[in-house]
């Protein structure tokens, strides 16, 4: 049977908005703040703060304007008049189709029957709330929630998402800001009868004329220096350099989908540019000019202006400025090489006045700045900057490429045994679908030189920068940078005593979220994907495992039967054929576990061991005295009634280290008994006086005297 899964809260989808970039308040049926807001005009509120600020609140808001990254909202107000007959007026014109179709901005309808289309748009400077149309009465009709307005949105009650999503709102250029603008004012007519004569079919096409360029700031030097990435850019998206006149300097250029040879678009025309003069073309306009610049904001970066410009910084600058500042915080990229040749990337806090020193004052302003990190993990297609947010995870150095990978499956069939397919399945995930939650992966044996360590290190080598090897230490080190941005921790060498490790293990194996504590850095909270793998010469006391527990991927692991010592210099070579392989398996099937894995898959003699191994001395010795219970004093009987008073006195009476509350706990967590409904009369045993109370039922099908045999072997009394 396949539960649903429950609604997500007004705070968890808080927590959605604030990182998508947006400043959300709470609100009361009234549609009024419940806070002193001003404050959020200007800075994102802090994770932290969101159980407090929504736990109780009717409804949220967005504030809108620079703070939630230029967004502006165009509201349509019926006041007891027919709003949807504006409305559709309004899409159905072949300008706003094209901008919606293009974009597909979060539409949503209000508790009153308006609408709202929400879209940020590419500017520095915003405007505030504008009236554009207004009813006969003098009611506002249309208008916009700009820098400084708030907009009650979805899931207050009653308000309904009809397209798009509110965590995905896109940015549109100025011109496109401007057409829907200046149709909305044609709502009035006799206020704007000009606008109704003059309105234009299309936007502006014709981008003023640059005569001049200056190549020291990242648009200029893009414009001047990269055409040919923006050509490769364009090739990619499907078009087609069809064939270029020589003498004029000009490149013929064929939109994607266009039959035959005609030409859609020319390159150079008009400078270092492409004018596009097909209608057919998105995401460009017909009758305009596009730069470089452009065409990488629109075909790489979805509009966002200031991503672009910081990745090519970061891109382009780098070995120039190996620094980036986020927030108010200044890093250096640092680069080395590994052990095994392949080059990593690391972020080192840096004092401003040794940027300065080093490099003087005005390199401050050529260096790349972020308003936060994130997370993002994707293997195949990598974006650095996500939101003018810098990217953690760091870009997969391999490429997939037919081969074979024979010393590479020698490996992973003696990792994964039987369950080898289960193994490539593992892996696959781990490849395609680094933003999947995973199984915690343990690879055991009392044995050394099995092969654990070799596997680890094979995985860091694919992953490179994305996965951290730890030690147990470092999971409860009040400092976790060391792991907090990688996407696989692998903690070697294990031996869990502590409980609250454990819990730290299954709570980092599923959690969304992470606060990061790093030294001389502010913190910050960011998305986590992290994949756990232990490894352990303790077969099956490594940790504390509960028998609910479904969390837990255990391989016992022997000694290989074939030796190569060079085993990882063959695999490192290996690495494409076996990506290239992982791509060509089925798809993973996430319907029955959003892991990949069900509980039964996972399952194997390693995993009950464990789980037996983690029971208490306590729960073993009980056993053993309640099967020689059944086979002396009740050995014609099935089951017999025994309450924690006469289990104390019985066997334990002289053991200090075992009281009442302790038997209750093994017997209610470890036999899972609960004490009978109502009280009884009953014997609790031989030689006891009868008692009336609420004992507990002792069954001896619930023993299994085989099957539990093993946890008494090692009894210490």
């Amino acid at each position: 049977m396949i539960r649903d899964s429950p609604a997500p809260t007004i705070r968890e989808i808080a927590e959605e908005y604030l990182l998508a970039g947006l400043s959300v308040i709470p609100v009361n049926a009234d549609k009024r703040a419940t806070l002193k807001w001003e404050r959020y005009q200007k800075a994102l509120p802090d994770f932290e703060d969101c159980d407090q600020l929504f736990i109780q609140a009717w409804g949220l808001a967005l504030i809108s304007g620079s703070v939630s990254g230029g967004l502006e909202v165009m509201d349509f107000d019926s006041h007891e008049n027919d709003i949807d007959a504006i409305y559709n007026r309004f899409i159905s014109d072949e300008g706003v189709k094209s901008i919606l179709s293009r974009y597909h901005p979060p539409i949503e309808r209000s508790p009153r029957g308006g609408y709202h289309i929400l879209y940020r748009y590419e500017t520095g400077i915003y405007e505030g709330n504008r009236k554009l149309a207004n009813w006969p009465s003098g009611e506002s009709m249309i208008e916009t929630r700009g820098e400084g307005g708030y907009t009650v949105v979805y899931p207050s009650p009653n308000y309904t998402i009809l397209s798009g999503s509110i965590n995905s709102i896109p940015t549109i250029t100025h011109d496109e800001r401007n057409y829907l603008i200046t149709l909305a004012k044609t709502f009035t007519p006799v206020l704007h009868h000009e606008l109704i004569c003059d309105f234009p079919h299309a936007l502006p096409s014709v981008l003023p004329p640059a005569l001049h360029f200056d190549n020291t700031d990242p648009v200029s030097y893009f414009n001047w220096n990269c055409s040919a990435y923006a050509k490769k850019l364009l090739e990619e998206k499907g078009w087609v350099k069809l064939r270029t006149d020589e003498n004029e300097c000009i490149e013929f250029w064929k939109r994607p989908g266009k039959q035959g040879n005609e030409h859609s678009a020319t390159w150079g025309k008009k400078h270092n540019s492409l004018y596009v003069f097909s209608s057919s073309a998105p995401p460009f306009l017909n009758d305009c000019y596009y730069t470089p610049f452009q065409i990488l904001v629109r075909l790489r970066f979805h509009d966002s202006y200031s991503s672009a410009i910081s990745w090519i910084q970061q891109k382009y600058f780098d070995e120039e400025i190996p620094y980036i500042r986020i927030g108010v915080d200044y890093f250096k990229k640092i680069k080395k090489t590994d052990r095994f040749g392949l080059n990593r990337a690391e972020l080192k806090p840096w004092k401003i006045d040794a940027i300065k020193q080093d490099h003087g004052k005005a390199i401050l302003d050529k260096i790349a700045h972020f308003d936060d990190f994130t997370i993002l993990p994707d293997n195949l297609n990598f974006s650095p900057i996500v939101n003018n947010c810098y990217n953690l995870y760091r870009p997969f150095t391999h490429k997939p490429t037919p081969g074979s990978w024979d010393w590479t499956e020698v490996l992973i069939r003696h990792i994964f045994g039987e369950q080898y397919e289960l193994g490539l399945r593992y892996l696959q995930v781990l490849y395609l679908h680094p933003d999947r939650l995973m199984p915690i992966l343990v690879m055991v044996s009392r044995e050394r030189q099995t092969g654990k360590t070799t596997f680890v290190n094979w995985l860091s080598m694919i992953f490179g920068d994305n996965m951290a090897i730890i030690s147990p230490d470092d999971l409860i080190n009040g400092f976790n940078s060391t792991y907090a941005s990688s996407n696989i921790i692998a903690v070697e060498e294990t031996f869990i005593e502590k409980a609250i490790t454990v819990e730290k293990l299954k709570s980092l194996a599923t959690q969304k979220f992470i606060s990061v504590n790093q030294k001389f850095v502010s913190q910050y909270r960011m998305p986590f994907f992290g994949k756990i793998i232990l490894t352990s010469n303790n077969e099956d006391k490594f940790a504390r495992i509960d028998e609910e527990e479904i969390r837990f991927f255990i391989r016992k692991v022997s000694i290989p039967s074939i030796t190569n010592h060079n085993i990882e210099a063959d695999m490192v070579k290996e690495i494409p054929a076996f990506l290239n392989y992982l791509t060509t398996l089925p798809p993973v099937d996430f319907s029955r576990d959003r892991s990949g894995f069900t509980p039964a898959e996972l399952s194997n003699t390693s995993l009950l061991d464990v789980k037996k191994e983690s029971k208490s001395s306590l729960y073993k010795a009980l056993v053993m005295l309640f099967e020689d219970m059944f086979m002396n004093e009740f050995r014609a009987q099935d089951e017999f009634y025994a309450d924690v008073k006469s289990i104390k006195s019985k066997f334990f009476a002289n053991d200090p280290r075992i009281d009442l509350p302790y038997i209750r706990t093994v017997l209610k967590n470890e036999f899972n008994l609960i004490p009978v409904p109502d009280s009884i009369y009953f014997n609790p045993f031989v030689n006891d006086p009868p008692k009336t109370g609420r004992p507990y039922l002792i069954k001896k099908t619930m023993l299994n005297a085989e099957n539990l045999k093993s946890l008494v072997d090692e009894l210490p009394f």
